[in-house]
C-alpha cells in the first residue's frame, strides 16, 4: 500500500513538473533566442552606422577593419561588410580574402533592398549552425552597402540547454523531496492499516484476545481500529458464553446419565425376557449419550487450550498409548503397529495433548478397521517437525468427506461416535501450533497425520 501511494504521489507531482516546466522550458528558449537574436541585431546595426559614411566616400576602410575586428574579438562573432553591389569590403575572417562578391546570399540581397534579415541557418563553410542579421547601411534613402553580423549557434544552444538541464535539476529535487514526503505520509497511513490488517488476520485465525492499536493513524483510522475492537471483544465474549453453555450443560448431564443408566442396569431382573433387547437398546443410547457429553468436554477444554506450548517428550507418550489401546486392539482382532525411532523424541504442544489426540485418532482408527484389520502408528522427526501418523486399512473417505472430517459432529453415514474426535485433534493440534490432516492410504484406508513443532 505504501508503494501504492507514493507511486501515486510522484505520478501527480511529474504531471504537475511537467505541465509547468515543459511551457516554461519552450517560451525561455523563444525568450532567449528572441534576446540573442536583438544583441545581434543591435551590433549590425551600430556598425552600420559606423560604416555608413565611409561607404558612401568609397573608402579608406582601415579604421572601420580595426573596429570591426575589436568587436569581433570581443564577442566571437563573424562581420561582413559589403558595398551596394554585394562585393566583399571588411571581413573578420581573415582566412577569406575580401573583393569576393556576397549578393548571392539571401540575407546580404534583403538587406541591400533596405531591409534587414533575421534568420538562422547551416553554414557549409563553417559546418556548424549560425544566427545572422544583415541590415542595410543607408543614408537619406539611399542604400550605401549592408552589415551582416553572425554568431555560432552554439552558444545559444548552450544557454538554452543549461536552462533546461536546471529545469530537470529542479524537478528530480522535486521528485526526490515528494518521494521523502509521501513515504512518510504513506506510511502514516499504510502501518496503521497493515497493523489492522495483521491483528484481523490473526482474529480470523481464532485468536480473539488480539486488539487493534487505537492510538496510531489518521481519526478515521482509529475509529476502525475502536470499531474493530468492539466487534472482536463482542465476539469473545459471546464465544465464551457459548462455550460455558457447553461446559456447564455437558458436566450437568454426566450426573443424571450416569443415575439413569444405573436404574436401567437395576432394571435387569425385573424385565421380562421380551423386554431385553429394549433395555440392552437403552443401555446403549445412555452409553453413547454418555460419550458424546465426555467429547463435549473435552472439545471445551481443547477450545480453551491456554497458555504457550511446552517440551513434551512426544515418543514416550505414544508408545505409552499404543500399549494402553493393543489390548483392546486385540480384543477385536485388529494388529497394531508402532514404527518409531527408539529414545527421546520432544516436541511443543499443549500439556496433556499428545495423548488425547493419539486416544482420539487410535478410536476412529479401530472402528474404521473393524475385525482382522490393521492399524499402523508411526512417529518420525520431518524438518523441525514432530509428525505423528496413525494408518488404517478401513473403507476410507471421500475427497469431499476428508474436507468436512474436522467439523464437529460431522460422521459419515452409518459410522458409530460422536464425531468429536477429529475436531479435538484439530483443535488441540493448532492450539500447540501444529497441525492435522487426513488424506488416502495407498491401498485404502486413511491416515492422519499430526505435525507439531520440534523441541
Amino acid at each position: 500500500m505504501t508503494r501504492r501511494l507514493v507511486a501515486s504521489y510522484l505520478a501527480l507531482a511529474a504531471v504537475v513538473l511537467l505541465a509547468l516546466e515543459i511551457p516554461l522550458g519552450v517560451i525561455h528558449g523563444r525568450t532567449e533566442r528572441q534576446a540573442f537574436e536583438s544583441r545581434i541585431e543591435r551590433d549590425a546595426v551600430a556598425l552600420a552606422s559606423i560604416s555608413e559614411d565611409l561607404l558612401e566616400r568609397g573608402g579608406p576602410y582601415d579604421d572601420l577593419r580595426v573596429i570591426v575586428d575589436r568587436y569581433a574579438a570581443g564577442t566571437d562573432s563573424r562581420a561582413v561588410i559589403v558595398d551596394r553591389d554585394g562585393t566583399l569590403l571588411v571581413d573578420t575572417d581573415t582566412t577569406r580574402p575580401e573583393g569576393r562578391s556576397f549578393s548571392s546570399r539571401p540575407e546580404i540581397a534583403t538587406a541591400l533592398t533596405g531591409r534587414p534579415a533575421v534568420g538562422e541557418r547551416r553554414s557549409e563553410t563553417l559546418g556548424h549552425r549560425i544566427v545572422y542579421v544583415a541590415v542595410p547601411s543607408a543614408s537619406g534613402g539611399r542604400v550605401h552597402g549592408a552589415v551582416r553580423v553572425s554568431v555560432s549557434a552554439g552558444e545559444l544552444d548552450d544557454r538554452v540547454l543549461r536552462y533546461r538541464l536546471a529545469l530537470v535539476g529542479i524537478a528530480a529535487v522535486v521528485l526526490a523531496a515528494v518521494a521523502v514526503i509521501g513515504w512518510l505520509l504513506a506510511r502514516s497511513v499504510a502501518r496503521p492499516l497493515e497493523d489492522l490488517g495483521a491483528t484481523a488476520s490473526r482474529a480470523g485465525d481464532g485468536d480473539l484476545t488480539v486488539r487493534a492499536h487505537e492510538d496510531r493513524g489518521p481519526a478515521e483510522v482509529r475509529e476502525l481500529a475502536r470499531r474493530f475492537n468492539v466487534s472482536t471483544a463482542r465476539l469473545e465474549a459471546l464465544l465464551a458464553s457459548h462455550r460455558d453453555f457447553v461446559a456447564d450443560a455437558s458436566h450437568q448431564l454426566r450426573t443424571p446419565l450416569t443415575a439413569l443408566r444405573l436404574r436401567l442396569e437395576n432394571l435387569e431382573s425385573d424385565i421380562p425376557p421380551g423386554g431385553r433387547e429394549d433395555l440392552d437398546g437403552a443401555l446403549g443410547e445412555a452409553d453413547r449419550l454418555g460419550r458424546l457429553v465426555e467429547g463435549l468436554l473435552t472439545l471445551v477444554r481443547a477450545d480453551r487450550a491456554e497458555g504457550a506450548p511446552v517440551a513434551t517428550e512426544v515418543g514416550e507418550a505414544v508408545r505409552e498409548r499404543v500399549a494402553a489401546w493393543t489390548p483392546l486392539a486385540e480384543e477385536e482382532s485388529v494388529r497394531m503397529e508402532l514404527d518409531a525411532p527408539q529414545g527421546s523424541v520432544r516436541a511443543r504442544a499443549v500439556a496433556g495433548s499428545v495423548e488425547q489426540i493419539l486416544d482420539n485418532l487410535l478410536d476412529n482408527a479401530l472402528l474404521a478397521s473393524g475385525a482382522h484389520g490393521e492399524v499402523r502408528v508411526g512417529m518420525a522427526r520431518e524438518d523441525g517437525w514432530v509428525v505423528i501418523t496413525v494408518a488404517d486399512r478401513g473403507p476410507g473417505m471421500t475427497p469431499q468427506q476428508i474436507a468436512s472430517a474436522f467439523e464437529r459432529f460431522w460422521t459419515t453415514r452409518g459410522r458409530e461416535g460422536s464425531g468429536l474426535g477429529l475436531a479435538i485433534v484439530e483443535r488441540l493440534a493448532r492450539a500447540s501450533g501444529g497441525t492435522a490432516t487426513l488424506r488416502a492410504r495407498d491401498g485404502g484406508g486413511l491416515v492422519a497425520e499430526v505435525r507439531l513443532p520440534a523441541a
